[in-house]
């Protein structure tokens, strides 16, 4: 049995009152959270004030700091980018509202973008509030008791620890590279970074090939046990998503 507590890179070592919450109960809120969002009308102001409000008390509660939730953010740029371009793309019946320097600027497009905006960053914050309290080996016990099934989850698991794995080598060849002279320089100096990236992930495939056959070998049947452990329950995140489904809920069909 795996009793180990190693942390992902996203996790945080803070304190907060989320922090020593059952793990399948925060992957659980925040999937139900996020889908109430993701089935929210943005034209329906006491639906967006009211997902903003219990997304950013969930964010508050986490204890991140406002540095770090801003830094892991911009994760959300190609959606912000993709979303400015639909006012003057998206349009129904020509629904124009505005004309800026000869372009038209459509409501349709107006609402897909700040609907983009607002599920996105949204959801992203759901996702950094996950990550940022709970661990990878706390992420897998929370998927095992929400019973989702074992080949699954050997998979999302061993995807975490590589991931990490490959951040960490990354970073010692950037830290080798530099030592060498090597300095990033615009879009010309990154060809090594590509190279070396390229070299990376085919050592990380022949590595996950040894490692599986050494598994096999050793009586590996794809199922992770985990020791129990102790967790405690949160009144105050089951009355957050309980509200958002509420809000999504009152205000689509009554």
């Amino acid at each position: 049995m795996y009793s180990t507590s190693h942390a992902h890179h996203l996790s945080l070592h803070r304190e907060s009152s989320l922090k020593n919450v059952k793990p399948e109960l925060k992957i659980l809120s925040t999937f139900l959270i996020v889908l109430t969002i993701a089935f929210s009308d943005v034209q329906n102001i006491f639906q967006v004030i009211s997902h903003s409000l219990i997304v950013f008390t969930v964010l508050y509660l986490s204890n991140i700091p406002l540095k770090t939730y801003l830094k892991r953010l911009t994760i959300d740029i190609p959606f912000i980018i993709f979303a400015l371009f639909l006012p003057f793309l998206s349009s129904e019946n020509n629904d124009i509202v505005y004309t800026f320097l000869g372009l038209n600027i459509f409501k349709t497009g107006l609402l897909d973008m700040f609907a983009i905006l607002f599920k996105a960053t949204l959801g992203l914050t759901m996702g950094i509030f996950l990550t940022a309290v709970t661990s990878n080996i706390e992420l897998i016990y929370g998927l095992q008791k929400l019973r989702l099934p074992q080949i699954i989850i050997a998979i999302m698991s061993f995807a975490i620890r590589y991931i990490d794995v490959f951040i960490d080598e990354f970073k010692r060849v950037k830290t080798s590279m530099r030592s060498r002279g090597y300095k990033e320089k615009g879009i010309k100096t990154l060809i090594p970074i590509a190279y070396a990236s390229g070299a990376m992930l085919i050592r990380g495939y022949e590595r996950g090939e040894r490692v599986y056959l050494s598994m096999i070998s050793r009586g590996f049947n794809g199922s992770i046990e985990l020791k129990e452990r102790d967790y405690k329950n949160s009144i105050i995140l089951n009355v957050l998503t309980i509200a958002s489904i509420i809000v999504l809920i009152v205000d689509t069909y009554l």
